[in-house]
């Protein structure tokens, strides 16, 4: 342990947790590019809160807007932190790309331009004599065709209301005032998590006050909820455990030396487990720790078994006690090591780092039961019989006695409820299922996306080409595709590259598309002379659309004007194959869009649906391990005390896992892959008490205070964790305790003399 403590203090100061899902699986199907896709498109999803401050009037919730940004801007939680819109930002963008004017086509504008060039001029004299000319008309001397205003408008999908350059949305009862925000970090630490908590809060009851609503939504508040939901069930059920496990030991032993030797040995393995894990796979994923940490349960039997047997005689010291335990507990330490072998040889790194975690971990206690026990309970006697001991030799004795007067309806019974909850069960591999997020906060999400349909949803699609103009080409069909179910109202809008930057040979298109419907053709000289433009301007005109027929914009320069929304669709090239993605905003089809993936090129990215296929090929992966661990422990068994024998062991964790699966499917539970994690821990301590009762000979009553023991500090434990509001926490906590339990009523079955 000393070793192990000093190896851990180079390892653990290091870089050494790991939480991204997709650490999880095997490296052929994490799809590097798919994951580097959504590792971008969540980034400035992650950071960003969106908030909407309603009033009666627009002026009201402008007013509310502004006294909100001076608060959040105290916060020191934001580096960005926006209200009025950056108009200093368009200027300098609108200036740069204004060189290139007759390269840069809107889509809406190459569609009229080609087959009626009139139909444009025709707008045009339209919009310059509408309420809203006076605006272009301040640039109609430089762009007299309006090309680049339209271009430079079609950079927005959607259209805002503006006032005092502040985005203003209205529904039926309100009018909302929209501000932005950016974190400082997408990853707070809890006490950051904790502060926003308190900041929207604080800022709600505020606005209230003042007569208004406020609407905030983004990751990190569910992110935020998440963490202040856990620290309050660690809170609660951790310390009830606790102080649960604590009494009843104290109450049992009257000593405090027990409760430290069992601190000890559970101690040692979970440390031992952390610091070799880390040292073999460089970093241990968080679930690891958290199903990983699962093996108390099995640890503390050895513990407990060996404590429990001094009550078994009265003659009774460490060394004779452990003499008589060790093979037992030898026994049931390889049986698990066989389970978590099952594990250890899987594909999935997640897996494997579970396994090695808890064998590293039974193993390092048991040599602390085995090797440190006798020596630090030398001399060491328990000089009462504890009042729980005549009540576990009561029901040890009258128990059995009754199940096998009753076995054959007892037996139809068991059958029947576990053929009939196998029947209703379903798996529910749906990862939005993993997550229970307050009613309000969801409210909260959807209100703020109808109003505002600005941030893109989770699923998007991966373009990919073999050089820059493979890429244009394939994301042009995909436009064309999306515009079409624009149009059906299947989508609200999107966002690609190719519909702001033509490539270089749609450029050189675009300029001759205009050379040929407008000047050559003479349109454009007798639209200018229209609207009053003497000779001078118009050879001006002429003289410079000439002199830009050879300029070309290349990506990266259009990307440097861009904001951070359209530079974040980019990946890049590498290996001369170019990717980008094309955002989606206000799905309305899914099942429209997915059949759009049938392009060259493209590939249809749904982060839900991905990741809920993943889980539920793990689930049927991993119940195949289970198995496998199931069948490696009954063939140990079997090779050592006879096959019938083995199988007569094995039924207790048999029928505790078939009982387990059975309640999730009667009480309608949740059933997916980390119930598995549980089920793998009963198959251990299924194993371990089916193992004692098999070996107590003489000292069933010991035996059973020991697995009784075990059982009820399990519970407390892990059974708790069934009044969690998580779903993945309770179901986990629900499989062990129906597990357990039916463990701890069939054990005492095993081993009887007749």
């Amino acid at each position: 342990m000393l070793v192990i403590c000093v190896l851990g203090i180079q390892a653990l100061t290091k870089d050494w947790l790991e939480t991204g899902f997709l650490a999880l699986l095997p490296t052929n199907e994490q799809q590097p590019e798919i994951a580097n896709a959504i590792r971008q498109h969540n980034e400035p999803l992650n950071r960003k809160l969106i908030w909407l401050a309603g009033a009666g009037t627009s002026q009201e919730a402008i007013s509310l807007a502004q006294k909100l940004k001076q608060q959040l801007e105290q916060s020191k939680l934001f580096n960005k932190v926006v209200l009025e819109q950056p108009q200093q930002q368009y200027i300098q963008q609108y200036r740069q790309l204004f060189p290139y004017r007759y390269q840069l086509l809107d889509v809406h504008t190459q569609a009229i331009l080609a087959p009626d060039p009139d139909q444009l001029l025709r707008q045009n004299l339209e919009i310059l004599n509408s309420p809203i000319g006076q605006m272009q008309a301040a640039d109609l001397e430089r762009d007299p065709a309006l090309i680049f205003s339209r271009y430079f408008s079609a950079q927005n999908p959607v259209k805002l209301n503006l006032e005092q350059g502040i985005v203003v949305l209205s529904d039926r009862q309100r009018f909302w005032a929209v501000l932005l925000t950016d974190l400082q970090d997408e990853r707070l630490q809890l006490d950051k998590l904790e502060t926003l908590s308190s900041l929207v809060n604080s800022a709600t009851k505020q606005v209230k006050t003042a007569g208004g609503e406020l609407l905030v939504s983004g990751m990190a508040l569910f992110t935020a909820h998440g963490a202040e939901s856990a620290k309050q069930e660690i809170s609660t059920v951790g310390i009830g455990s606790s102080l649960g496990i604590i009494v009843l030991l104290w109450v049992t032993f009257r000593s405090v030396r027990p409760l430290l030797l069992s601190s000890i040995a559970i101690g040692s393995g979970l440390l031992a487990a952390l610091v070799v894990c880390v040292l073999f796979f460089s970093k241990i994923h968080i679930l690891t720790l958290v199903f990983g940490a699962s093996l108390i349960g099995v640890a503390d039997d050895y513990a407990q078994h060996f404590l429990c047997d001094s009550f078994g005689e009265k003659d009774w010291n460490p060394r004779k006690g452990l003499k008589f335990i060790l093979p037992g507990l030898s026994l049931g330490l390889i049986s698990n090591l066989l389970s978590y072998a099952g594990l250890g040889f899987s594909p999935f790194p997640g897996l494997q780092e579970v396994a090695l975690f808890s064998a590293i971990g039974l193993l390092v206690a048991w040599l602390t039961v085995v090797l440190l026990f006798p020596l630090l309970l030398t001399g060491f006697r328990f000089d009462h019989q504890p009042g729980i001991l005549k009540l576990t030799t009561y029901w040890e004795e009258r128990w059995p006695l009754w199940v096998n007067d009753n076995r054959r309806w007892l037996g139809l019974m068991l059958t029947v409820f576990v053929a009939g909850g196998l029947w209703t069960l379903k798996p529910q591999d749906d990862v939005r299922l993993l997550q229970s997020p307050p009613a309000e906060l969801l409210r909260s999400a959807d209100k703020i996306r109808s109003l505002f349909p600005m941030s893109p949803d989770n699923q998007f699609f991966l373009v990919s080409g073999k050089g820059q103009a493979d890429w244009h080409q394939n994301e042009q069909r995909l436009l064309k595709r999306l515009d079409a179910l624009k149009q059906q109202k299947e989508l609200t809008a999107y966002q690609g590259l190719s519909s702001y930057w033509p490539d270089v040979n749609q450029q050189q298109q675009n300029y001759q598309l205009l050379k040929h419907k407008l000047y050559d053709s003479g349109l454009l000289e007798r639209y200018m002379s229209d609207l009053g433009f003497d000779k001078t301007p118009v050879q001006a005109e002429y003289k410079q659309f000439a002199a830009a027929e050879h300029n070309t914009l290349a990506l990266p320069e259009w990307l440097a004007t861009a904001d951070e929304t359209k530079q974040q669709l980019w990946l890049g090239c590498d290996d001369g194959r170019c990717q980008s993605t094309v955002a989606l905003i206000g799905i309305n089809d899914l099942n429209a869009l997915k059949a759009v993936q049938d392009l060259p090129g493209v590939v249809w990215v749904d982060q839900v649906e991905s990741v809920s296929s993943l889980f539920a090929r793990y689930r049927i992966r991993a119940s195949g391990l289970l198995l496998a661990a199931f069948f490696l422990a009954s063939l140990g068994l079997g090779y050592k005390f006879g096959w019938r024998n083995g199988v007569t062991i094995m039924s207790v964790p048999a029928v505790s896992l078939a009982v387990s699966l059975a309640m999730l499917g009667w009480f309608d539970q949740l059933f997916s892959l980390f119930n598995l994690f549980a089920l793998l821990l009963v198959l251990g301590i299924g194993v371990d008490y089916g193992l004692f009762f098999f070996m107590a000979g003489d000292r069933r009553a010991s035996t059973s205070l020991g697995v009784t023991l075990s059982a009820l500090t399990t519970l407390l434990a892990f059974g708790l964790l069934a009044i969690s509001s998580t779903e993945i926490v309770h179901a986990f906590g629900f499989t062990v305790t129906a597990g357990i339990v039916t463990a701890l009523l069939c054990a005492p079955l095993i081993g009887l003399r007749n």
